[in-house]
C-alpha cells in the first residue's frame, strides 16, 4: 500500500464564497436598527449630562442605544455595512453591552459611558449608515 492510499481523500472542501451584494432586506434591517440606535441616542443624550443619570429614562435609552449597537455584529447579513468598524469598538461596545444588559449599572463608568454616547458612536453610525446607503443593493 502506497502512503496515498493510506491517507483517505478528502471528503469535503469547502470553497471560497463569492462576494455578492448584501439583500436588499438585509440592507432595509440594518437601515432601521441604526435608526433605532440614532433614537436611543438622541433620547439619551437631549437633557444633557445633568439629566444622565443611572435611575432616569435617558441613562436607559443609552443602554439601548449600546445594546442595539452591539447587536449589529452579532447578525451575520450586517457584515457588509459593518466591515470598516475597528476591532477594539467592537470590543468596547460588547463589553458595555454585557456590562448594561449583564450586569447592571454597578460596574458601569458613567463619565465613559456619556463620553461614548457624545463623542465615540455617532461617528461610527454615521459610517455604518453610509456604508448601507452605499451598498449596491440600496
Amino acid at each position: 500500500m502506497t502512503e496515498s492510499e493510506s491517507r483517505p481523500a478528502a471528503r469535503f472542501r469547502r470553497a471560497p464564497r463569492a462576494e455578492q451584494p448584501p439583500a436588499p432586506h438585509a440592507q432595509a434591517n440594518f437601515l432601521e436598527s441604526v435608526d433605532a440606535i440614532e433614537a436611543f441616542l438622541g433620547h439619551a443624550t437631549s437633557g444633557g449630562r445633568s439629566a444622565f443619570r443611572r435611575t432616569s429614562p435617558s441613562y436607559a435609552s443609552g443602554s439601548m442605544a449600546i445594546i442595539r449597537a452591539a447587536a449589529l455584529f452579532d447578525t451575520a447579513e450586517f457584515a457588509p455595512f459593518i466591515t470598516d468598524t475597528p476591532a477594539e469598538v467592537v470590543t468596547a461596545l460588547r463589553t458595555m453591552r454585557n456590562i448594561a444588559s449583564h450586569a447592571g449599572y454597578r460596574a458601569m463608568n458613567d463619565d465613559l459611558f456619556w463620553v461614548t454616547l457624545t463623542v465615540e458612536l455617532p461617528p461610527h453610525i454615521a459610517s455604518w449608515r453610509r456604508a448601507a446607503e452605499d451598498s449596491p443593493s440600496h
